[in-house]
């Protein structure tokens, strides 16, 4: 799942979500994961109709200068609800007004405009609702309540992996000291250059220690290869179970950048290409 980037939108114009109903159409051509996942990720992009009966305590308030009103506290608003043959109910999500006229063409229809946030917390407040439904009339795609709660922790997830590499980001003024290692951690170089030996494109690899601001201590690991983010994956998902027991993070480079050039001045690296697992050959040594 990628990190969404949610589009402004203009409360004066018509909606619509034109990339949204694309992934609809690709996935029910092909209902491949990609496809899937396309959906849902163009869903946390979106902003949905959804039909509302709004309740005024008196006069109704009148939009402001970029259209949008502002509910007084005792306003009371109620959500029709979609029940399918089994009887369970979902909140429905309309991707333009087009959409919303399938299920009902009303003069005056009153709408709220919802993003995925909105529908999880509408969800999560009321037991009897399963989930909600885009464009229930044409796509027809249904959002579990399981679904959903997946989704949250998924994309809390990947925003919290965002925050703490934002965070271990290096900035100007940071003092950065590069050392090599005594000892050489088989348990992390084993399974890494399990990957490393399926990929013709690394020709050597090295690891040093960095440590930032005197505290901050990472391993920096260095890959004379083009930049390649499947290979990043691959690399940091076999390095994971000792990185967590150790308490460690990684710093993952390639030799071509300037972070690179100065992980590999003066080390050896701990695997080659034409040698293979050069850090078993110094145990023998020794």
């Amino acid at each position: 799942m990628s990190d969404p980037k949610i589009p402004q939108i203009d409360p004066k114009k018509p909606l619509t979500n034109p990339a949204m109903k694309k992934a609809i159409e690709d996935a029910r051509a092909d209902n491949s994961p990609q496809n899937r996942t396309a959906v849902v990720n163009e869903m946390l992009r979106s902003t949905f109709l959804i039909p509302v009966q709004v309740g005024f305590d008196g006069a109704p308030p009148k939009p402001n200068k970029d259209g949008k009103v502002a509910l007084p506290k005792n306003t009371k608003v109620t959500f029709p609800l979609l029940t399918s043959n089994d009887q369970t109910r979902y909140f429905m999500a309309f991707t333009d007004w087009d959409e919303l006229h399938k299920w009902r063409k009303t003069p005056g229809q009153q709408t709220m405009m919802l993003r995925f946030d909105d529908y999880a917390r509408l969800v999560e407040g009321n037991e009897k609702v399963s989930g909600f439904v885009i464009n229930p009339f044409s796509g027809n795609v249904r959002f579990e309540r399981k679904n959903i709660e997946f989704i949250k922790r998924q994309r809390d997830a990947v925003a919290q992996a965002r925050q703490k590499m934002e965070e271990k980001r290096i900035k100007p003024g940071d003092k950065v000291v590069i050392v090599e290692l005594s000892n050489y951690p088989d348990a992390l170089l084993g399974p890494v250059c399990d990957v490393l030996e399926k990929n013709a494109q690394v020709n050597e690899a090295y690891i040093q220690m960095m440590i930032v601001n005197d505290t901050d201590k990472s391993y920096l690991m260095v890959l004379d290869s083009p930049k390649d983010a499947e290979l990043f994956r691959a690399v940091i998902a076999a390095a994971e179970p000792y990185l967590k027991e150790v308490k460690m993070d990684l710093r993952l480079t390639i030799a071509a950048t300037p972070m690179g050039q100065q992980g590999i001045r003066g080390s050896e690296p701990f695997y080659s290409r034409v040698r293979g697992r050069i850090y078993l050959e110094d145990e023998d040594n020794d």
